[in-house]
């Protein structure tokens, strides 16, 4: 069976970004934060679990390449190995060694958006209790390449069950397709995310990293009746050029 990595997905018409009232000012900046994964709650943010370390010939794969020294208690190196491939516990110290030692995690940002406008936890817990706003992006505009960079766009897949060899996913493909999962408590998101390296992004204050946007791929704005800023949003489409395409929606 084919694998359907997250970028495969067929786009939905519009994806929508939760914003709370404190960040109207992004529409007249046309900046997004991309978000690190050390402000997430969830632990499993872009590490999800893994079944297991990897199988004995993985764990030589991993040794050639990377020269990694295998020296405890004197063993010989085919039995440190056979013991690590075998023993549960050395498979999960092995793991987190691993883990820990991946530094490419933390120099990535998120930017989340969402299939769905009508998630009451979503507006809760995203939007200010409803006192926010959404942004609606076109996904199919040009414009939404200036938002993906030369990074990733993809669906997340929701999955409590581990993600297999952690070896394997650093040649596999797993690796990437791990940035696109999360646990099921989360599926109400129904997310979309672009994931790019941060060095690409404009730099701000308090280590903040951000991301254009061209206004052209604003679709429309949604609100509900708690919003605290509509009447500056229908300010904004009804004075500024760049967004005079735009609809304020009503829920």
């Amino acid at each position: 069976m084919k694998t359907v990595w997250p970028w495969e997905y067929a786009l939905p018409q519009t994806l929508y970004k939760y914003v709370t009232p404190e960040r109207l000012h992004i529409l007249h900046d046309c900046r997004v934060r991309f978000s690190q994964r050390s402000i997430f709650e969830d632990d499993h943010e872009l590490a999800p679990g893994y079944a297991s370390f990897g199988t004995e010939g993985e764990i030589w794969k991993y040794v050639l390449m990377t020269g990694a020294p295998l020296n405890a208690a004197g063993l010989p190196k085919n039995v440190l190995v056979k013991m690590i491939a075998e023993v549960p516990e050395y498979q999960q110290i092995a793991t987190g060694g691993l883990k820990a030692g991946i530094t490419m995690l933390d120099k990535v940002g998120i930017f989340c958006l969402s299939e769905v406008s009508d998630s009451d936890r979503m507006w809760a817990e995203y939007a200010g209790n409803a006192k926010g706003f959404i942004i609606g992006f076109d996904a199919g505009h040009a414009g939404i390449e200036q938002l993906k960079g030369r990074g990733r766009l993809g669906k997340v897949v929701y999955s409590d069950e581990p993600v297999g060899s952690a070896l394997a996913s650093l040649w596999n493909g797993e690796g990437i397709e791990a940035l696109f999962r999360k646990r099921t408590r989360y599926s109400f998101e129904q997310e979309w995310r672009i994931i790019r390296v941060l060095e690409r992004l404009e730099p701000c204050s308090g280590q903040a990293f951000l991301s254009p946007f061209d206004p052209a791929s604003v679709r429309e704005i949604i609100v509900r009746p708690d919003c605290e800023v509509e009447s500056h949003l229908r300010d904004i489409v009804a004075k500024d050029a760049r967004y005079r395409h735009v609809r304020i929606i009503s829920q």
